[in-house]
């Protein structure tokens, strides 16, 4: 019995050990290579909150490293659970990483989030998720569909949703009152301009009841958290990635592949039938790649690739640019006389306009600058390459190793940002965006070669939504609502946004 007792003793000892060396192995990686290391906790390395996101978030360990290195390094050694991560302080370097020695890093660490389940189609099928020639191929087969020369002709989508989204505001305002939940607003919005844009239909969530929630948005609201969910579930499997394989584990939800499918299926048949024939949209694009050979779930992937963009992150950005707004009513008046002066010269804003309001683009930037919805950006070595990671010290990078440049830390940083929490649009005046980008700086939708697909969709989005609230409604603050809600990759709004629609005398 005790010999027993022994054995087992012995082989819990021994496999705690082995245990406890996998987990621990490259803890010494980047102290042999001479750079400065993040101390790494046993199991959890230097972002607990990858593996135990209910009590820490990732962006704030990401936070503590930044605020402990920045002023001293370029760049620190860090481990993402048990992998080496190099973790970018210095904006130049991010820059350098992202564009100028962009091939030395053209794969992102979502590429290794693929090919553990069959059945995880959609994901596969979009550039995001990709790496190497894959990559480029699908990024090219998606640009080609949300061109400016593209967006432009089907400019009347958004122009047309901007005038359903004010009389949706009217009927809650003559059903509910004037105070408005301004999340469910926004994610109403993109919703309607997404479902038009991609699949050239009326989801109904602007010209339903109010309040009710139809099966696109109930949908597309699932499918994005499962996304964002995804990505804190793949990246906790980083401390044993077989168990991806093993749990055969996937992206995005059987259910929504199925309604995403039928929905697109349902969209060409119609639009191959005759039905808005000769319409310039995402789902004309979509015919004709598949002219040229792309299937049904290739053109369900390039679908999914604009709307997680265009719906999810563009809503996020759309209620904090409003709820700021209504904080600062010195500044949305300021706004509000520029898209009036606008409106008053041709009766309508143009495409061209749009684009081209020199306050609006500043008050977005600025609102860009404190969402962050994407608050990092991961990228793979794909050939070596020696960077200086700061005090007269050089790193020799291995293919396989990550960097992760970390622009919620840039974007509210007081040394970069003079006060970081406040919002400020006159920020951005006088062309000011590029040059922060240029600087690595502000970087909303990452840089270079992988730079957002969605962005000019989602900049169209939430600008529509804004001229057209604002040359109809005064937008006034009901009660704070504290920062706090946690995606793993931003911290957001934290509770209902709730705002007074106060209807402009004209």
């Amino acid at each position: 019995m005790l010999t027993l007792l022994g054995l087992c003793l012995t082989f819990v000892h021994v496999a705690f050990a082995v245990v406890y060396f996998y987990l621990t192995w490259y803890h010494k990686y980047w102290d042999k290579r001479g750079v400065v290391t993040a101390e790494p906790l046993t199991i959890l390395g230097s972002y607990p909150g990858i593996l135990v996101n209910k009590s820490r978030s990732l962006i704030l360990d990401v936070q503590d490293v930044y605020n402990k290195y920045k002023d001293k390094y370029r760049a620190v050694g860090t481990f993402i659970t048990r992998q080496p991560q190099l973790l970018v302080l210095d904006p130049a370097l991010a820059h350098e990483i992202l564009v100028d020695k962009f091939s030395h890093f053209r794969d992102t660490i979502t590429s290794s989030f693929v090919g553990h389940n069959p059945d995880d189609k959609y994901v596969a099928g979009s550039p995001f998720f990709s790496a190497g020639e894959k990559w480029k191929r699908l990024r090219s087969e998606n640009v080609g569909g949300l061109t400016p020369s593209r967006l432009k002709l089907a400019y009347t989508i958004w122009e047309q949703s901007g005038r359903k989204l004010v009389e949706y505001i009217e009927r809650a305002r003559r059903e509910q009152g004037d105070v408005i939940e301004t999340r469910d607003l926004a994610y109403r919005f993109t919703a309607h301009t997404m479902a038009d844009f991609i699949w050239g239909i009326d989801a109904g969530t602007l010209s339903g009841k109010v309040g009710e929630i139809g099966a696109f948005q109930k949908n597309s609201t699932d499918w994005a958290g499962h996304a964002f969910g995804s990505m804190i579930r793949f990246n906790k499997t980083l401390v044993a990635t077989f168990v991806r394989k093993l749990f055969a584990m996937r992206f995005f939800p059987k259910a929504t592949d199925e309604f995403y499918l039928q929905l697109t299926q349902d969209a060409l048949n119609l639009r191959l039938g005759g039905s808005g024939e000769g319409r310039t949209d995402f789902l004309s694009h979509l015919i004709q790649l598949q002219q040229r050979g792309n299937n049904i779930h290739d053109s369900v992937g390039r679908a999914l690739t604009v709307h997680l963009d265009g719906y999810e992150t563009s809503g996020a950005v759309l209620y904090h640019m409003l709820y700021s707004l209504s904080e600062h009513r010195e500044e949305q008046d300021k706004l509000r006389s520029e898209i009036l002066d606008a409106l008053a010269s041709e009766g309508h804003i143009s495409y061209d306009q749009i684009n081209n309001l020199p306050y609006l683009d500043q008050c977005f930037n600025e609102s860009l600058r404190l969402t962050t919805p994407i608050g990092f950006f991961m990228r793979i070595c794909t050939k070596p390459l020696q960077i200086n990671v700061g005090a007269d010290k050089t790193v020799d990078l291995e293919p396989g190793v990550t960097v992760m440049v970390p622009a919620y830390q840039y974007h509210h940083d007081d040394d970069i940002y003079p006060e970081a929490s406040e919002f400020r649009p006159d920020r951005f005046e006088n062309g000011a965006a590029s040059v922060l980008t240029k600087r690595g700086c502000f970087l909303p939708f990452g840089d270079g070669p992988r730079i957002c697909l969605g962005m000019r969709v989602g900049q169209l989005s939430v600008k529509t939504a804004i001229v057209h609230i604002l040359s109809n409604y005064q937008v006034e603050q009901t009660k704070k609502v504290p920062l706090g809600a946690d995606t793993g990759m931003g911290i957001f709004l934290n509770g209902a946004v709730e705002l007074k629609y106060t209807k402009l005398q004209k």
